[in-house]
């Protein structure tokens, strides 16, 4: 009697797909975007690699499934060498979190998983002119808590929104030896209250503030108090 018995194993046809894909390290693979020079696991990108595009960029890194995920960079040709773009951490082919190199100064923070190189989270930016921004950003902009340092060495530390000063901050005039704490909407200054700093650290200028009684001090700060709690809420 003839046997029914069939064979579990992978049809010819199957073993012949398996056979033609990619595995392992392959020197240079030729695809639509580019030329891939790394690993490969079933047909797919994976491990690491480096990646050649038509549009003089590279990236050199790691991959998960055919996708940047890892740690990696991006790299563009500038005439007769390459300048980086990128460098840090990648989830699904988006920056996640790392350095972007712009023309005016460099990024160091997190990005949207929903857009393109949008700044958004905690990061410091780092312009060329000597400004620098620390705090949390959103959709590019500095929104929630940060501070700012300006090319002057005025600080501004406080609350943003959409890029402008917005809420409740403090000032600090370096040139002055002052510093001022108030309200801002919009980025302009609706609400403020000013004194000079400790001058065992630094000293006064030719800047002088009227001099008030410790009774007027006294009321000043009240109204002032009254005057914010108020204008905060309303924000």
């Amino acid at each position: 009697m003839a046997s029914n018995h069939r064979s579990c194993g992978p049809s010819r046809i199957q073993w012949l797909e398996q056979k033609s894909m990619k595995n392992g390290f392959k020197p240079g693979v030729y695809e639509k975007y580019g030329l891939y020079v790394g690993n490969w696991e079933d047909d797919k990108k994976q491990g690491k690699g480096k990646m050649f595009y038509k549009n003089y960029t590279v990236y050199e890194g790691d991959w998960v499934a055919n996708k940047r995920h890892g740690f990696g960079v991006l790299m563009k040709k500038v005439d007769d060498h390459f300048v980086y773009v990128y460098e840090g951490q990648w989830i699904n082919n988006r920056f996640a979190k790392g350095k972007l190199y712009e023309a005016g100064g460099i990024y160091d923070g997190s990005f949207s998983m929903t857009g393109n190189r949008i700044k958004c989270g905690y990061g410091t930016m780092r312009w060329n002119d000597g400004a620098i921004y620390q705090g949390h950003w959103r959709n590019k902009e500095h929104d929630g808590r940060g501070k700012l340092t300006e090319v002057n060495g005025n600080v501004y530390a406080g609350q943003w929104r959409n890029g402008l000063r917005h809420g409740e901050g403090v000032y600090v005039f370096k040139d002055k030896g002052q510093l001022m704490e108030g309200v801002w909407i919009g980025g302009e200054l609706k609400l403020s209250t000013i004194r000079y700093l400790d001058e065992s650290t630094i000293a006064r200028t030719q800047y002088v503030m009227p001099e008030i009684s410790k009774s007027d001090e006294k009321s000043i700060g009240e109204e002032y108090e009254n005057a914010k709690s108020k204008m905060l809420k309303n924000l």
